[in-house]
């Protein structure tokens, strides 16, 4: 660790031990309802106790007036460690000192959001600074809401499982051991959402492609079928991006507690799953064209939640199947079930199956089909949730196994409530598999285990 990151963690402890004889201000709770993931605005209303109405009369002081801004934010250190040498340059998974700022303000016609972090990363040696959201949210109709400009966007039913959410994801974020909050990406779109006679229309223009942030071999290593080996390209990892727009729309409804939609989506693979030959002569990875449709349901089923939900990938570069430099067109099936099986205990189940398609065609194409995932390739995820001293000790288990890939990810953690300031949270990421370069398996010397304390201001 150099001089640098340790004089920040200096000033961050500093900071979290002075910071506990001051009474912050409690952060404002934005409520979503997650089962429609319809977006609601929470308008508050002031009103005179009947002492202050006798008192004070109509006297316009005892009239409390709220102000339209709100401020918040957190300063969150973070550390993590490889369990097993590694390739890469570092061997941290994850050191750095993060500093978040929020600014909302609300009017009668509009809200404007705005979350940024700055945040100095060791394991890069750089000062990076992230816009979250730099947003403004406005009805210019009763039935119809937009949002404009940097947010996250994010609908579906998985969980850690996306079928027919291509909304850009964070997958060094998700690797190394920092908040779920930041798996989700954020991208600069439109979104506008119409309501009519109980049916929900969203749809989401990105005006400029944004992918997700994949691995690059700068922070974890990955296997290369090129190469037959774990790689740790970083900067001399080749991607031709673009620059055009992708589309995003949902339909949605409600009937009898059971809640349906269908999506569509015109884009790119959010992945470079593409790969072909520069100008120059190198091979370079890009992003191939993908137009998808799905549907998904959700619904109560005995003690619990049942959801179920379907995406059909066509890969437009290559329909028939004969490239094996462009991904193949996949049929993908995710069924669900959450339920609390004691008190405090909350457990889910999921099995996902993708099965590509053209299968033939790409082991005929294909120099290595030894390599080649199943056609189908099947996973089942646990996720155990146990909540204890009033909710402020959470352990949380969450596991991925491929019974085709024989491998596996296991995602272990506690996080502590100390306080509303306070929150301290540690965890793994072990990854394990068979073959060295099945989906999981090719991360297993990224296995980390990292810890985190959090002070929100």
């Amino acid at each position: 660790m150099n001089i640098r990151f340790k004089h920040h963690l200096f000033i961050s402890l500093i900071i979290l031990i002075l910071s506990s004889q001051t009474t912050f201000a409690q952060e404002t709770v934005n409520k979503r309802d997650l089962s429609s993931d319809n977006e609601k605005k929470i308008k508050n209303t002031l009103t005179n106790d009947a002492w202050a109405d006798d008192v004070w009369g109509d006297d316009a002081w005892a009239e409390e007036q709220k102000s339209p801004w709100a401020l918040r934010g957190f300063i969150e250190v973070g550390y993590g460690t490889f369990t097993q040498d590694n390739i890469i340059d570092a061997t941290q998974s994850l050191s750095e000192l993060t500093t978040r700022f929020e600014v909302d303000y609300q009017h009668d016609s509009f809200d404007i959001a705005a979350k940024a972090d700055v945040r100095y990363d060791d394991v890069l040696n750089k000062t990076l600074w992230d816009t979250r959201e730099l947003n403004i949210a406005f009805s210019p109709l009763n039935n119809l809401d937009v949002k404009l400009g940097r947010q996250v966007l994010t609908w579906g039913t998985g969980d850690y499982l996306f079928l027919n959410d291509l909304f850009a994801k964070d997958w060094q974020s998700f690797f190394s051991g920092r908040d779920d909050e930041y798996l989700k990406a954020a991208s600069d779109s439109i979104r506008t959402t119409y309501y009519s006679h109980g049916i929900t229309f969203d749809l989401a223009w990105t005006p400029e492609f944004t992918s997700d942030k994949y691995l690059t071999g700068e922070r974890f290593s990955f296997y290369s079928p090129q190469a037959l080996q774990q790689v740790s390209p970083a900067s001399d990892f080749i991607v031709n991006k673009t620059n055009n727009p992708q589309w995003s729309a949902r339909l949605a409804t409600s009937n009898n507690g059971i809640e349906y939609a269908i999506y569509g989506y015109h884009g790119y693979w959010t992945t470079p799953v593409g790969s072909k030959i520069t100008p120059t002569g190198q091979m370079a990875a890009y992003f191939p064209k993908l137009n998808s449709w799905g549907a998904s349901v959700r619904m109560p089923l005995v003690s619990g939640i049942f959801n179920a939900e379907y995406a059909a990938y066509n890969s437009s570069e290559d329909y028939a199947g004969t490239n094996p430099f462009i991904a193949n067109s996949q049929h993908r099936i995710l069924l669900g079930y959450e339920s609390e099986v004691v008190k405090d205990l909350t457990t889910s189940v999921q099995y996902y199956v993708e099965k590509t398609r053209q299968y033939h065609n790409l082991i005929q194409s294909s120099s290595t089909p030894n390599l080649l995932v199943d056609e189908y390739r099947q996973l089942l995820t646990l996720r155990l949730t146990y909540m204890t001293m009033q909710q402020k000790l959470i352990y949380s288990f969450f596991s991925f196994y491929s019974p085709s890939d024989h491998d596996g990810y296991i995602k272990p953690s506690i996080t502590y409530r100390y306080s509303d300031q306070y929150r301290f949270s540690l965890g793994a990421n072990l990854f394990f598999g068979q073959e060295k370069y099945s989906f999981f398996g090719q991360h297993q010397t990224n296995s980390n285990l990292w810890l985190r304390a959090k002070l929100t201001f």
